[in-house]
Parts: structure tokens; C-alpha cells; sequence
């Protein structure tokens, strides 16, 4: 079998790290990259050459995408939560808790080799009227991609696995009728 690395999306969060999602033999790695200020023209920057990864499966993805949905569906969006994931020879701790303003905030944080690189995931905000008055609401933008690509991950990965095996099988069978364009069976 082939060995298949796919990056799927990376995400940034400046001052803490960039985290890479990609696939590797159908697992999913999460790539933590540190930042490292910025560099002349203003843009962030973050270290390729260090970094942590480790992987993770479809359960260890879902209990991510389930607590990061609760955040996002406004049934813990108020609440201090941490799922910790022990995964080879790291620990993955995804936390939501109140930030130094006083926001709460989403992170996930990889402790591994006795180095920690943490990743806060973004906020944005927009202002609406209510009741003839500007009001600022806060949306956990960063959380939901995080948890739009986990979902992605755990519905396509499936099918991936499904269609890759057939690639495989037919590289195997070099005279299936699709390869010698014999389609005389029909």
C-alpha cells in the first residue's frame, strides 16, 4: 500500500502557532508549528523547521468535534471545558476557558517530548441592532473550521478509504476490462 500525506487545511493563530490538518494512511495528523514574530513586512511567521505532530483516529476526532460543537451549537459556550487525548507519546488538550480579557476562548494545546506548543483558536466579532441598540457579538470562527474540517475528515476518510482500495485493486489486476478497454461482459 501506498503512502498517502495530504494536507487538508492549515490554520493560524498569531502569537501562539500554526496547525496543520492533513491526512497520513488515512489518519489524521495535527501539525503544531510555533510563531516566531513577524518578519519585515509586517506578516506573521511560524517556524517549519520546529515543530510537534501527532495523530489522531476517528473517535480521538470526534470527541474534539463534539466538544468544539457544543461550544459552537451554544450548549457550553458559556461553560470552562478540557477534553485531554493521550495520543503517541503526546497529549492533546483542547480547552475552552476565559482569556486574558476575560473571553472565552478555544485552544488546543500539544505537549509532547516535554515541549508545549499551544494554538488559540480565532474569534471575530460583528455588531447588530437589538432593541434600537449596537451590540457586539462575538463568534468562534477559528472553533468552527477546526470543527468543519474534523467533520469533513471523519464522513470523507470513508470514502477515500473505499475508492483508494479500488485504484489499488485495479493497479493490481493490470487486465480488468476498465485498463484494456474491453467492455465485451455487457
Amino acid at each position: 500500500m501506498n503512502t498517502y500525506n495530504t494536507t487538508i487545511r492549515t490554520l493560524y493563530s498569531e502569537g501562539f502557532s500554526s496547525l496543520m490538518m492533513s491526512y497520513y494512511k488515512y489518519i489524521l495528523v495535527l501539525t503544531f508549528n510555533p510563531y516566531i514574530g513577524k518578519n519585515n513586512v509586517g506578516f506573521p511567521q511560524y517556524n517549519i523547521k520546529t515543530f510537534l505532530s501527532t495523530s489522531v483516529n476517528y473517535e480521538e476526532a470526534a470527541l474534539f468535534y463534539l466538544t468544539a460543537m457544543s461550544i459552537l451549537e451554544g450548549k457550553n459556550a458559556d461553560k470552562e471545558i478540557s477534553a485531554v487525548l493521550t495520543r503517541n507519546n503526546a497529549t492533546l488538550t483542547f480547552e475552552y476557558k476565559p482569556d486574558q480579557n476575560n473571553q472565552m476562548t478555544a485552544y488546543l494545546v500539544i505537549n509532547k517530548n516535554n515541549q508545549i506548543i499551544p494554538f488559540r483558536f480565532n474569534i471575530k466579532t460583528y455588531q447588530s441592532q437589538e432593541n434600537g441598540r449596537i451590540v457586539t457579538k462575538v463568534v468562534q470562527a477559528g472553533l468552527g473550521v477546526f470543527a468543519k474540517t474534523l467533520e469533513s475528515y471523519m464522513t470523507g476518510t470513508g470514502i477515500t478509504n473505499h475508492l483508494n482500495k479500488s485504484i489499488e485493486e485495479e493497479l493490481e489486476n493490470p487486465q480488468s476490462p476498465s485498463q484494456t478497454g474491453n467492455n465485451s461482459q455487457y
